[in-house]
Formats: structure tokens, C-alpha cells, sequence
């Protein structure tokens, strides 16, 4: 009989316990019904069993501290906002469920929270950051571009390439020449084909007139073609030295930035 007695007695706890379990609803419906005390004993059981998602958790801690300010205790208050604030550091309480007062005293917190608990931000990777350079180029001098116009090889004695400058020079200088020479000789050849009469001696006269006629032409070619050469090496491949004289002049770059952006630079000197 008393074995009974105590089977009764031991399922009958089990059942009260099991139908007095906390959750979330039962913490939800006593705080609506003004339970406080009930609330305040079953949410301690609901944190600590770890359970909760985190804005269900978030919803729990915010119903605590309206009940701990409606009891006048402000520590406990505070300390629910902590709680929430530990959770979602940028948490903002809804204005159209929290009071004003509410509101300012966790606003309160939140401002010591996160004084005490600043962000933490990883140093910035310098590497990433900084745009890849693919191509920079110095544009020459106004006064090196005009001089190199008119005799290949000063633009580049003006930036202070002396090597290169005297060699392109030298070249043009001895193509201008060719050309002159071999354009005043095959005038003249060409007048001597013209006035020839003797039959036996046109051919030769002709044949005289082509040959300058030809190296008039390949000396001009020449000369063209150092003179281009000097423009292109003047633009693209020949670098300012220290030494070189002063004026002006820019630049242009093409950079890769993030996320596989180009950039492209131009910066003038004033």
C-alpha cells in the first residue's frame, strides 16, 4: 500500500514539474498578466537552459528589465540591457513598445557599453589597398618635344640621355646631309639625262640620274625614319634625369584599383 502511496506521489510530482516547465510562451503570458514574480523565476530557468534564439532571448531580457524598472531597481535594468546588448551590440529598441524612459536609459548604456567594448577593426591589408601601377610614363618636356622636332636626338640631350641624344644626332645629322647631297646630285644628273642629244650617251646619262636618284630616295627614307624613331623614343622610352633642364611637363599612369578597376592618371605640373 504504501508502495503505491509513494508511485502516486512520485509520478504526480514528475507531471506538476513537467507542466510547470519554462518556455518562452509561459514567460511571455506571465509578463502579460502581470506575473512578476513567476516571470522573473521562470526566465532565470529559460537563460540558463540556453535554448532561446537570439532575438527570443533579446525579447526575454527586455521583458526583465521593463519588470526590474517597474520595481524600481535600475541596476538590474541596466544590467538586462547589457545582456541584450551582448548579444546585438547595434540593438535599437522599438519606440512603439518601449518607453521613452526605457529608451533613454538604455540609450545610456549602450553609449558605456560600447565604450567599454569598442569594435574591433583588422588593420587594413596596405598590399590590397594600394593600386597596382601597369603602366606610368613621364611625358617629355615642352621644350625637349620642340627641339627633337626640328633635330632628332635634342630632346633626348635636353632630358639628359647624352648617350642616346649624340648617337640619334649623329644619325640624323649624317641622313640630312646624304639627302642633301644626293638630292642636289641627281638634280643635276636629271638636267644632264635632259639635255643629252647623243644617242650613245642618254642610257649612261639615264642610268647616272637613277642611281643618285635612288640614294636621294633611300637617304630621305633613312632620314624620315630616324626622325620618327627619335619622336617615339622621346614620348615612350626616354626618362628625365635629375640633370635635366627645367619646364614643364606631365604624366601619365593606368592602374589596376580593387575589385579589378583600371585607373587612369594624367597629372600636369604647375
Amino acid at each position: 500500500m504504501m508502495k503505491k502511496i509513494f508511485l502516486i506521489l512520485f509520478f504526480s510530482a514528475f507531471a506538476a514539474s513537467f507542466a510547470q516547465e519554462a518556455t518562452f510562451e509561459s514567460v511571455k503570458k506571465q509578463f502579460e498578466n502581470f506575473q512578476y514574480d513567476e516571470m522573473l523565476k521562470n526566465s532565470d530557468l529559460l537563460i540558463a537552459k540556453g535554448a532561446l534564439s537570439d532575438s527570443l532571448l533579446i525579447e526575454v531580457h527586455l521583458m526583465r528589465a521593463n519588470v526590474f524598472y517597474t520595481n524600481g531597481s535600475d541596476e538590474l535594468t541596466k544590467k538586462s540591457f547589457e545582456s541584450i546588448l551582448a548579444i546585438k551590440k547595434n540593438y535599437i529598441p522599438d519606440p512603439t513598445v518601449t518607453s521613452p524612459k526605457l529608451t533613454a536609459i538604455f540609450n545610456e548604456v549602450k553609449l558605456e557599453y560600447l565604450k567599454k567594448n569598442p569594435d574591433v577593426v583588422p588593420p587594413a591589408d596596405s598590399t590590397g589597398l594600394k593600386p597596382q601601377t601597369v603602366f606610368q610614363k613621364q611625358f617629355p618636356q615642352a621644350v625637349a618635344v620642340v627641339k627633337n622636332i626640328f633635330a632628332p636626338g635634342l630632346g633626348q640631350l635636353h632630358h639628359g640621355n647624352t648617350a642616346k641624344g649624340w648617337v640619334t644626332l649623329g644619325a640624323s645629322a649624317i641622313a640630312l646631309a646624304s639627302s642633301v647631297y644626293f638630292a642636289t646630285d641627281a638634280n643635276k644628273k636629271q638636267s644632264d639625262y635632259l639635255a643629252e642629244t647623243n644617242q650613245q650617251l642618254i642610257q649612261l646619262k639615264y642610268d647616272d640620274y637613277n642611281k643618285s636618284f635612288k640614294a636621294r630616295n633611300a637617304s630621305l627614307i633613312t632620314l624620315a625614319a630616324i626622325w620618327l624613331y627619335s619622336q617615339i623614343d622621346l614620348f615612350f622610352f626616354s626618362e628625365e634625369s635629375e640633370q635635366s633642364s627645367p619646364g614643364a611637363s606631365g604624366s601619365i599612369s593606368i592602374k589596376t584599383g580593387p575589385a579589378n578597376t583600371v585607373l587612369l592618371g594624367y597629372k600636369i605640373p604647375f
